[in-house]
């Protein structure tokens, strides 16, 4: 759900972000947006890896491990090519 947000400008301004706007081909909405965007992206990524963190805190049986995710993905090797990697990577170590 979109919360709305009403902010004052003066009227230059204004002007000036209606016209960047248009040139844009775009809405001031969205170019105020793509500005809190830009300007506060590191501490909004922060919170929401915060809000993440407590959940996980509150309700881990939300959340599968790693090693669980790869299975149900289809993503675990086989013993033989997990062999044949190792394999591979002894000998390329060499």
């Amino acid at each position: 759900m979109a919360k709305r947000l009403l902010i004052s400008l003066d009227d230059e301004r204004y002007e000036d972000l209606r016209r960047l706007a248009f040139e844009k081909k775009t809405s001031m909405a969205d170019l105020v947006r793509y500005a809190i965007e830009k300007v506060w992206e590191d501490e909004l990524d922060a919170m929401v890896g915060l809000r993440g963190m407590e959940h996980y805190t509150k309700h881990p049986e939300d959340y599968v491990s790693w090693d669980e995710a790869k299975k149900e993905l289809g993503l675990e090797l086989s013993s033989r090519a997990a062999s044949k990697r190792d394999a591979r990577a002894r000998k390329a170590a060499s």
